[in-house]
Order: C-alpha cells, then sequence, then structure tokens
C-alpha cells in the first residue's frame, strides 16, 4: 500500500467563529468516506488536546495529535545550536513542524512554526470585507487585507468554498501567483432521533409553530430586515414566531446584539422573537427539523453552514437572493431581496401555516463529494 499523505489540520474550538469549528470537523467526516487506501493520515494541530478529543468523536480512524506552538528552546537548546551553528551552519534542534510529521498543511497560515511545511493549501471564508468595509475595524480590514495578499503571492493552493468567493477573489486587483480550487462543503450530521419535538417545546418554552434563524449575532448576518418584518406582521395581527440560535457577540460590533434587543423591547416584539443563543449542536439540529422553514438573510456568506444544515435535514429555506445562496439552493426554497422586510414579511405571511412540499435529495453525495475533491486538491 501506498504511504499516507499526513495531512496537518490546525484546529480549534471557537464559539466566536463556530462555522470555522464546524467547517474542519466536516472535512474529516467527508474525508472518512474515502475509501481505507485513500484515507490520509490527519494530523491535528492545536494548543489543546480537548480539541483533540472533539476531533476523535468523529471515529476517523487514522488520527494523530500534535502541538505545533510548543516549539520554542530552552537555555540548554539554545547554547548547542549556537555552538553547532558555528560548524554546520545550521541548527541542530528545530522544533518547528517539519515534513516528518506533515505533508500537507491545511488550512494554511504563516505562522513560523509552519515554515518548514513547503505544502500547503490556505482556505479564505469568504471576501464581504470587500463588500461591507464599514463592519470591520481598520485593524480587521488591513489584516485580512495582509493576508489575502500573503496567499496570493504564495506559489501554494487556495481553496474557496464557492464559484461567488472564487469570483469576489479573481476581481482583487493583485498579482495572483497561488492556484485556486472551489470546493463547497457539506455537512454531516450527528444522530438527532431520540431528541422529540415535545421535549424542545418545554426545555425552550416554545408554544407555537416557528420559523429557525441559526447564525451567530454578526453585523452582516442581518437580523434586522426579520426585525422589520416582524414589526410588520404585528402590525396586521398576524401570529408567527422567529426563533434564533447562535452566538450573541459580535466581537467586530460589540453593541450590535443589544440594538437587537432594544429594537425587540421598544416595538414589544417579545411575543413574537425567542432569543435562545449558543445551544447543543444536536438541539440545534432538532429545532431545525421541527421548524416551518430555516431563514437564512444573511448579506454576505461564502458558502453557507446552515443552509447546508437544512438541506442535510431536508427541509425548506428562506433565503437572502445573494448570489452565493443562488449557488447552493436549487430546490426547497424561497428567496427575497436580502435589504426588503416588506417581501420578506410576505415570505413569512405566505408560508406561515402551509404543508410545504419537500424534494428529497441524496445529501450523502454531497458529502462524499466534498471529501473527494478535497483528497484531489491535496495530491
Amino acid at each position: 500500500m501506498d504511504k499516507r499523505i499526513k495531512l496537518g489540520l490546525i484546529f480549534t474550538i471557537d464559539e466566536n467563529w463556530i462555522g470555522g469549528t464546524y467547517y474542519i470537523l466536516n472535512l474529516i467526516k467527508a474525508i472518512g468516506t474515502l475509501s481505507e487506501q485513500e484515507q490520509p493520515e490527519i494530523v491535528i494541530l492545536s494548543k489543546n488536546i480537548s480539541d483533540f478529543k472533539e476531533v476523535q468523536l468523529t471515529n476517523y480512524k487514522h488520527l494523530v495529535y500534535y502541538n505545533p506552538y510548543n516549539f520554542k528552546r530552552n537555555i540548554f537548546e539554545a547554547l548547542i545550536n549556537k555552538i553547532f551553528k558555528i560548524f554546520i551552519k545550521k541548527d541542530i534542534i528545530d522544533k518547528r513542524v517539519s515534513k516528518k510529521e506533515v505533508d500537507v498543511l491545511f488550512p494554511a497560515t504563516n505562522n513560523p512554526c509552519f515554515s518548514r511545511i513547503s505544502n500547503k493549501v490556505f482556505w479564505f471564508p469568504d471576501f464581504q470585507h470587500l463588500y461591507y468595509p464599514e463592519f470591520f475595524n481598520p485593524e480587521g480590514l488591513e489584516l485580512r487585507n495582509t493576508i489575502i495578499r500573503n496567499i496570493a503571492k504564495s506559489k501554494n493552493k487556495l481553496v474557496l468554498s464557492s464559484k461567488a468567493a472564487k469570483s469576489n477573489f479573481d476581481l482583487i486587483n493583485i498579482e495572483k501567483e497561488c492556484t485556486t480550487y472551489v470546493v463547497p462543503f457539506a455537512v454531516t450530521h450527528p444522530t438527532i432521533t431520540s431528541i422529540t419535538f415535545e421535549n424542545l417545546l418545554i426545555e425552550y418554552s416554545i408554544n407555537t409553530r416557528y420559523f429557525i434563524v441559526c447564525n451567530q449575532f454578526w453585523k452582516h448576518k442581518n437580523h434586522f430586515v426579520l426585525l422589520k418584518a416582524a414589526l410588520l406582521l404585528k402590525n396586521k395581527g398576524i401570529k408567527f414566531q422567529f426563533v434564533f440560535t447562535g452566538n450573541v457577540n459580535d466581537y467586530r460590533n460589540p453593541h450590535y446584539f443589544q440594538s437587537i434587543i432594544n429594537f425587540i423591547h421598544e416595538n414589544q416584539l417579545e411575543e413574537f422573537i425567542k432569543i435562545l443563543g449558543m445551544i447543543e449542536r444536536t438541539k440545534q439540529l432538532a429545532l431545525i427539523k421541527f421548524s416551518i422553514a430555516l431563514i437564512q438573510p444573511s448579506l454576505f456568506e461564502g458558502w453557507s453552514t446552515v443552509i447546508e444544515d437544512a438541506k442535510a435535514i431536508g427541509k425548506f429555506i428562506i433565503a437572502s437572493d445573494i448570489a452565493v445562496h443562488k449557488e447552493q439552493l436549487n430546490d426547497n426554497v424561497a428567496f427575497f431581496e436580502a435589504e426588503n422586510e416588506y417581501e420578506f414579511a410576505d415570505k413569512i405571511e405566505k408560508y406561515n401555516y402551509l404543508q410545504l412540499d419537500i424534494l428529497n435529495n441524496d445529501y450523502n453525495r454531497n458529502i462524499k463529494l466534498f471529501g473527494r475533491q478535497f483528497l484531489d486538491v491535496i495530491k
């Protein structure tokens, strides 16, 4: 048998950007659908052994843990290097990650501890800062632009999750030496069959049919189009409920969530809006399953995880009409103009009490395609 590729995956559990965490876990699951001979050895590169234990729950067979960030030399090791450098012109003790540990690094960074790895595959989630710079502080904008410049001038590979993201990247006026690949990701879900609708209603004090919104409370997720539509629907006397899940902290716009709370309170929308915050993944998925439909109102995405969640579950989706959503969704969807609360309110009024017909698709094909396309990139 050919030697397994050693794929180094940089991984951390980050509730401030849970989509990035899910991306890596879903990638491992997708790779696990490949034949035994093709499956790489996956080296989880993390500061915390607790992160590795989370990855072990994927049940992927070929997992290794390595802490790449503890590569500083002690005084004795530094002295040895100083002596030997006189004779052989290089360090004899080098703790950076090497080809012995990792053949290919993903998602690559320019951290010095990875400088000895020549095969790097970068990933960039989206280019929203080019279209909505007002959602970022100057430091955040400069950081994103620096990362993009460094990737573009590298002779490595860049994975993007959508054709829309590739179009955005191609339009950036910088010289590009990297090779770009479009690899849409798919999700793999834990079992949720034991979670009942009745228990969820009791646990979360939900007393009516509901639409669900599963986004972190970041400004580009566009919650306010829902809130403005909720006010329109309330004033028409229509009964409905929106259930929100997701981290309530936006590190770029720390007052955003409070502005949402203020709007709900000032317009007496508490009866119609329920905010659950971060909840267990299995319960979030069960809430999607039992909802009328999933709503994805975002102004910008690279490839929406929650849309993939709904597709995998077989759920109807009401989504903003941005390019990437249209790329992701061919059926079981109603689109609305992203910043038009009147059109969105009409959609909610239309679908509030309908029994929606769902076109069944074999989502397992999406998962296998994700694993296959990613393997093709790293090979």
